[in-house]
């Protein structure tokens, strides 16, 4: 187990000792790229953590992921897309207890990953479409330069 200490702020010489797991980088991890979730996002509104005031100070916190030296074991990116909106959007966070936001905001995500996929792969374009494409760009006979 790791521990951090931390002088107390009341004036006394002390300090706390918080023991924290020895896979916090994993629960960490784990939990923020659960944030990619919109039925997730979801089910954190309902149960009302997005008006628990330290729980907001817990999402600020992981900000810090969105950092190189930890965002390149981020599997699942828009997770910092919804994290910076949990953190500075109050409007969302109100929103998300509503189902047809959420199936919105699901429906959105998916659009995103289609462009990207399309755009990126040409993934979801057929084989035969790509090569008509390509011979149509092929066989397009120059416009001939005539005077008269």
């Amino acid at each position: 187990m790791s521990s951090i200490s931390s002088t107390l702020d009341s004036g006394q010489q002390g300090s706390i000792t918080k023991n924290l797991p020895a896979n916090r980088f994993e629960l960490e991890l784990e939990f923020l790229q659960s944030l990619a979730s919109p039925a997730y996002l979801h089910h954190l509104a309902t149960q009302g953590y997005f008006q628990d005031k330290s729980f907001l100070l817990f999402l600020k916190y992981l900000r810090y992921w969105k950092q190189p030296e930890y965002a390149k074991y981020i599997t699942y990116p828009h997770c910092f897309y919804f994290l910076d909106l949990l953190c500075e959007n109050e409007t969302f966070r109100k929103e998300m207890v509503h189902i047809p936001f959420r199936d919105f905001v699901h429906q959105q995500q998916f659009y995103n990953w289609q462009y990207r996929s399309r755009v990126l792969y040409g993934i979801g374009v057929e084989k035969e479409d790509r090569e008509d494409t390509a011979k149509e760009a092929l066989n397009t006979e120059p416009i001939a330069n005539t005077k008269p």
